[in-house]
């Protein structure tokens, strides 16, 4: 018997240590294998274009470029990103009190979030839908596919030129958007992203964004990323002050954005949100600025999860999108493919119909 007990002994220590190293190897192989994938799209970028300035001379390039930072290399980090810089042009008493006098940041915020969101991403997204359909099948009409992907963002354009043609907007406060939606991201990317961004990659931010602006008749864009900068920090300095406005037109926002979070954390965001915003900002809302606890730990929060991304995750292998490259074949209206927030168009929307209510059409103009 006790011969026979220190058999069974020796079999179950055996099989513990064969389970650990086991485990050990599977472990280590996935953090090679992350190691390994992880750099595998900005390497390819530079391998294909070693030029970072060239980008800034070919849309096309651009394009690709933008599509494999925002749409595989940092999707959710961009996005949030474009957030808060919507969120700062608030603090600009201009932009803030037209927004008040619409009427329609006191309506539905969600909607008008959702809006926004899909407007921009119809913009900046038919380089993304152009290669998805080219990948389905082998034997596709090309021209056909960029003339109807390319058609659709240049629809969402015109949409957005008539939103705004509605309203007497200074140009000035158009630039200054514009510099956020540049600056913005390159700023948290290299800040808190799993690495920094490469200059083909902020060259083609600036491109993109570059072309969007004189596509809605913004004047006298500066023509280059450094002087984009240093009209952004001046004009901030020079406009971005306090006034009641400015927090009338933030606050519906935030609650909007604090509606996929639990109440009792709510109050919690409400002190984390200055430690996001540049001191001017947090002068401009009126905001008491956090504390350095917790600005620490929001620094140290957003760089542990980019260490997180960097050694623990596998890179995405297909484009995080939210637009969809077909219309529903039942309703004939875009889904999107998932929702950050509450569903705002469940049946799906119509480009032509974004926007305010008082200015949508009575139906879809566009047979899809």
């Amino acid at each position: 018997m006790d011969m026979l007990n220190r058999l069974l002994i020796i079999i179950q220590e055996q099989s513990l240590s064969t389970y650990i190293v086991g485990g050990a190897t599977i472990i280590v192989s996935y953090l090679i294998l992350v190691h390994m994938l992880r750099f595998r799209y900005i390497h390819a970028l530079r391998r294909k274009y070693p030029d970072p300035t060239l980008p800034l001379r070919d849309a096309r390039v651009a394009e690709e470029v933008f599509d494999t930072t925002f749409r595989y290399d940092f999707p959710s980090l961009g996005r949030l990103s474009l957030e808060l810089a919507l969120f700062k042009t608030y603090s600009v008493p201009t932009i803030s009190k037209l927004l008040v006098a619409t009427g329609e940041f006191s309506k539905n915020a969600a909607k008008r979030a959702e809006d926004t969101g899909l407007i921009l991403s119809e913009m900046v997204d038919p380089y993304a839908h152009i290669e998805i359909e080219k990948r389905k099948q082998s034997n596709v009409d090309i021209d056909k596919i960029e003339a109807e992907q390319r058609g659709r963002a240049k629809t969402a354009i015109e949409r957005l030129n008539e939103i705004h043609g509605k309203y007497d907007i200074l140009n000035g406060d158009y630039l200054y958007t514009l510099s956020l939606f540049i600056r913005q991201p390159i700023q948290w990317i290299n800040r808190y992203g799993w690495r920094k961004l490469d200059p083909l990659e902020e060259n083609a931010i600036f491109r993109i964004w570059y072309d969007i602006g004189t596509q809605m008749k913004i004047k006298d864009i500066p023509e280059s990323l450094d002087a984009m900068n240093a009209f952004h920090l001046q004009y901030m300095h020079e406009n971005v002050r306090y006034s009641p406005s400015n927090w009338k037109v933030a606050q519906p926002t935030v609650e909007h954005l604090l509606s996929i979070y639990p109440r009792f954390l709510h109050g919690l965001v409400y002190k984390v949100l200055p430690a996001l915003l540049d001191p001017l900002d947090v002068q401009g809302f009126g905001l008491t600025p956090a504390s350095k606890s917790i600005t620490r730990m929001v620094d140290n929060g957003l760089l542990l999860q980019a260490w997180i991304v960097r050694h623990l995750k596998l890179p995405r292998f297909k484009p995080t999108l939210r637009t969809p490259t077909k219309p529903d074949k039942n309703t004939n209206r875009y889904k999107v493919l998932f929702d950050i927030y509450k569903p705002v168009y469940p049946d799906g929307y119509c480009i032509h119909e974004l926007g305010p209510d008082k200015f949508k059409p009575a139906k879809c103009p566009i047979a899809h």
